[in-house]
């Protein structure tokens, strides 16, 4: 069974996480992905085993998690012998990505101009921090900055609250689905007529885009959005509850007139169902205060367990609020294959994320491990008609490791 970009060869220029994990979707899918990387250390993500509060583990799953399934090739590309490699390459490429600032592309040769100049055809993909226009283009931009200038940072949190702050990759891995949704359109174009172009991302962009729904409410309105404790939500069944063992659940039904019969019953409060005060979803928010301080007395009667049992087959919207370890323990996600065990070359037996996008007759998968440093540097120089003996010159002048 083939995969779905099987003959696509992607130029990957990219480093720490918003360029590797654009590019290891295309790969996940079958893509022939080239991490282009400097000779001294490559990816700074190669030494970095835990970030923030992510622990050690017996392999660096960071890195990992957004390099499997490609090839590393190494060249410094401020030399001129690294691009004229480079430039022999990208004929044969399809795709460029990098998440290096436009400036430093630029100095190095690799911009828009000169790359689609080799190659009028490719796809050139571009990760910025902040957009290619404003004040701050040439501005360097991480996840944390980005989320924060977003909104996010402020809108998640509780009236009076302490900000809430990103999660590792939070940032990057939203603008890095959006460039390789991105990518494929371009690739769609470039079938119908044979014409590259460029494809712009940027974290800012994606996170406003993740966010699109309060934005939206305050572009139209002029105004920010309120906050509310969870104490005073409008919708009382749109609220999350703690339960006997201090754990939590989320209800999640918006047209609780749908809802609200089997939803009573399950609580064993039928008298409430028929009460004036909460017969109609229009009521039930006029008196949401009051709602919820009945379900806050209610839900700690039983376990989240016990909850979960008396809700299985009802006509109710619910979801565990979950730690992540509890998550990867979760058998539905499990069924799902959205995480899979794997035979790590030097790690041995692990377990990694899957795929959230499953095709049912081309599907992709896991199928190799991120690459050492340079792996593959002989075997690509090899193919574009490079000697063993160039090999070694290249190496001598520092060009390849």
């Amino acid at each position: 069974m083939g995969r779905p970009l099987e003959g696509i060869r992607v130029f990957d220029l990219s480093a720490v996480v918003l360029g590797p994990h654009a590019t290891v979707h295309l790969a996940d899918m079958g893509a022939e992905v080239i991490k282009v990387e400097h000779p001294a250390g490559g990816d700074m993500m190669r030494g970095v085993s835990a970030l923030r509060m992510l622990p050690l583990g017996k392999l660096n799953y960071l890195f990992e998690l957004d390099n499997r399934n490609k090839k590393s090739v190494t060249l410094d590309l401020s030399q001129e012998g690294g691009r004229e490699i480079a430039y022999k390459l990208l004929p044969a490429c399809d795709v460029f990505l990098s998440n290096f600032q436009p400036l430093v592309l630029k100095r190095i040769k690799m911009d828009y101009e000169t790359v689609s100049k080799i190659n009028p055809g490719i796809v050139y993909a571009l990760c910025t921090g902040w957009g290619l226009k404003g004040p701050l283009k040439d501005e360097p931009g991480f996840d944390y900055a980005a989320f924060a200038r977003s909104g996010l940072m402020e809108g998640f949190a509780e009236p009076g609250g302490p900000l809430v702050t990103c999660l590792p990759g939070f940032g990057d891995h939203i603008a890095a689905m959006h460039a390789a949704y991105g990518i494929m359109l371009a690739l769609f174009h470039r079938q119908r007529t044979g014409e590259g172009q460029m494809v712009h991302v940027s974290l800012l962009g994606g996170l406003l885009e993740n966010n699109s729904m309060s934005l939206s409410a305050c572009l139209t309105t002029g105004q920010d959005l309120p906050k509310q404790p969870r104490t005073g939500v409008g919708n009382a069944l749109w609220n999350y509850y703690q339960c006997r063992d201090k754990k939590w659940l989320q209800l999640a039904m918006l047209q609780t007139d749908r809802h609200w019969h089997d939803f009573c019953q399950a609580l064993e409060l039928g008298e409430m169902e028929k009460d004036p005060k909460f017969d109609s979803h229009a009521r039930r928010c006029e008196n949401n205060v009051v709602l919820i301080s009945i379900l806050d007395k209610a839900f700690p009667t039983r376990t989240r367990e016990e909850w979960a049992k008396r809700f299985e087959g009802k006509n109710i919207v619910w979801g565990l609020v979950q730690n992540f370890l509890e998550v990867t323990q979760d058998p539905q996600v499990w069924e799902n294959n959205y995480f899979v065990p794997f035979e790590h070359p030097t790690a041995g037996d692990t377990k990694i994320m899957g795929l959230s996008v499953q095709l049912s007759k081309t599907p992709g998968e896991v199928r190799t491990a991120a690459p050492e440093l340079g792996q593959h540097t002989e075997e690509v120089l090899l193919e574009l008609g490079y000697s063993w003996d160039d090999i070694a010159r290249l190496k001598d002048q520092k060009v390849i490791l």
